[in-house]
């Protein structure tokens, strides 16, 4: 079974396929991001095992995790240093224009619907992640209209910001603006109408604290 460390070794950079590429890298960001990393092996260990099944087959090249030692030792590594020893510029010359025969329509189609299969995965997987998050409450009317009333008090000039009288008068303005329109859209909740207007209210007493202080 393929491990996360196994993804952070590759050499993303010559994956080719922007199927695969993009599939790497969507493992590898989405592990980041789950608290619960033993819920996203769980749920991903066979994409994990697939893609870099394919990564294997189709470029190997980009595999640069240390690959376990041989049980000959440093016999055979004495060898293989030996050998290497042996090629002359020439060769090395030649090496060096060989190029990785560059893959075709014919040859990435049949890694589509693995692909396809490991999307479908971290979908689910997304899914199943929301489900145990703690669902936010939904943006009411009365929430978007005390949002766009305080960002109008953002659009206060730089040169008054710091300036106290301007921002006590930008509390008064805005809480009146917030209470008269929802007069006018007769929107009457008490509960909500007292809680945007304490929100507004809580904002510019911080502003105010810092600047009397």
């Amino acid at each position: 079974m393929r491990t996360i460390k196994d993804f952070l070794q590759l050499d993303i950079k010559k994956i080719e396929e922007p199927d695969l590429k993009q599939q790497v890298q969507n493992l590898i960001k989405e592990h980041k991001m789950a608290e619960d990393k033993e819920f996203y092996i769980e749920q991903l260990q066979s994409s994990m095992d697939t893609i870099y099944e394919l990564v294997e087959e189709d470029y190997p090249e980009a595999i640069t995790s240390k690959q376990e030692e041989s049980p000959c030792g440093d016999a055979e590594e004495s060898e293989t240093v030996r050998e290497k020893n042996k090629k002359t510029d020439k060769d090395k010359k030649f090496d060096n224009k060989k190029e990785k025969p560059k893959s075709t329509k014919a040859d990435i189609l049949p890694m589509n619907p693995k692909l396809q299969k490991c999307d479908a995965d971290l979908k689910a997987y997304r899914a199943e992640r929301r489900k145990l998050l703690p669902q936010k409450p939904p943006t009411t009317r009365y929430m978007k209209i005390k949002n766009h009333i305080m960002s109008l008090g953002n659009l206060i000039p730089p040169k008054l910001k710091d300036d106290l009288e301007s921002q006590k008068e930008t509390k008064k303005i805005l809480m009146k603006a917030h209470r008269d329109l929802l007069k006018s859209f007769k929107m009457t909740s008490l509960r909500n109408v007292k809680r945007d207007q304490n929100e507004i209210k809580e904002k510019y007493e911080k502003i105010e604290e810092k600047l009397e202080k």
